[in-house]
């Protein structure tokens, strides 16, 4: 029988309690460790440090937020 994960945390700009894919959220490295971000804050840091500087976005991954086989753990 196998499962599915969520992993939660906080987001690391705003501290909102989110739960997601450890492999596929986005992430800044505080410390050398990654720290998840919530869509929004991810958001606002893809239209501040790419798009704002003309780049294109950083893509985000569909499945960012949602569960994972307890497998691909």
């Amino acid at each position: 029988m196998s499962g599915y994960v969520f992993m939660v945390g906080g987001c690391v700009a705003c501290g909102r309690v989110i739960s997601f894919n450890p492999h596929k959220v986005p992430s800044i490295r505080v410390n050398g460790e990654r720290e998840p971000l919530c869509r929004g804050c991810f958001e606002a840091w893809n239209n501040i440090h790419r798009i704002g500087l003309g780049l294109d976005p950083v893509p985000l991954a569909t499945d960012a937020y949602e569960p994972i086989p307890e497998e691909a753990l």
